[in-house]
């Protein structure tokens, strides 16, 4: 990395860290948290902060910043295709996951449709208890299924694409456009590290285990960090990014929901702790061997072109 590239960097994370840490201040001042709509007013602001510091660092260099944003959200119809394929990622992460955590006994689908079923039984107790699991299980599937994508490619893709013009659109092009190793760590290590006031202040993610679950985000945001960056790549555009971002966001509190551990347990060893890592790494190296690096340059040279 050149001084220059250095310094443009560095001035985009500045940025995107000191806005991030605004508004989880103000969250957590105003005890906002404890308000549906000041939560999703906050997480929609959080994340399209990012957008706001691409834009600022590309004025303050005197760079065309609509040009640029067009560049990442490029619509085509390889992007298009990739940006309803790309949720498919997480669901295979998530069989993964399955496959790891249901023979160890910390996967119970039956727990997520329990939870289901007790939220109907307060709200239709007319219902029969058959008719109430019932009911649950089809709500269950549904959500996991069919909702989750849809979510994944509509509203969750719009809140995440605030995130993802910054960092696999202006931050990954800093750095080459190239998803090796270095700049997977690099873009995965800053985007953890993002979160960080919000993990620490707010809990996020990890009410239980603020400190460790920081600790646990940084692999985390790596090893989702790749197919991400890889994805970008492809499409020419982060759109498919941010419906696979938006399926993460949809699909992986199952991987939580779905066991009946202790919180600090749950948070550190299940979806967003060691295995929830595991999963998605597996995954990656599969896709590393199906797509390997030397095709990734190719696809950098004619992305940057």
């Amino acid at each position: 990395m050149d001084n220059t590239t250095f310094k443009r960097v560095l001035l985009f994370t500045l940025l995107a860290y000191l806005l991030a840490f605004l508004v989880d201040f103000i969250l957590f001042a105003t005890k906002g948290y404890e308000h549906r709509l000041a939560l999703n007013l906050w997480a929609f602001s959080r994340m399209w902060i990012v957008t706001i510091a691409t834009i600022i660092s590309l004025r303050v260099l005197g760079e065309n910043a609509w040009s640029t944003l067009k560049s990442h959200l490029a619509i085509h119809k390889r992007s298009i295709i990739l940006f309803l394929a790309a949720p498919l990622f997480v669901y295979v992460a998530l069989g993964v996951y399955i496959g790891i955590a249901e023979p160890l006994g910390l996967f119970d689908f039956n727990s997520y449709v329990n939870k289901i079923r007790e939220v109907l039984g307060s709200q239709l107790p007319q219902l029969t208890e058959g008719d109430l699991r019932d009911l649950a299980e089809k709500i269950a599937y549904s959500t996991v299924t069919v909702n989750a994508y849809i979510a994944a490619i509509t509203i969750n893709a719009f809140f995440a694409l605030g995130e993802e013009i910054g960092w696999r659109g202006y931050l990954y092009q800093q750095l080459g456009y190239t998803p090796n190793l270095k700049n997977t760590i690099i873009i995965g290590t800053i985007w953890a590290l993002w979160h960080a006031p919000a993990i620490l202040l707010l809990g996020y993610n990890y009410p239980a285990s603020r400190i460790f679950g920081l600790l646990f985000f940084i692999p985390l945001g790596i090893v989702l960090t790749y197919p991400l960056l890889l994805f970008t790549s492809h499409a020419k555009s982060v759109l498919p990014a941010a419906s696979l971002h938006g399926a993460f966001n949809a699909l992986w509190p199952l991987t939580l929901i779905a066991s009946n551990l202790p919180a600090f347990q749950r948070e550190t060893l299940l979806g967003l702790g060691l295995l929830g890592i595991l999963s998605i790494l597996v995954v990656d190296l599969f896709l590393y061997v199906v797509l390997p690096l030397e095709t990734s340059q190719l696809i950098k040279t004619d992305f940057s072109s």
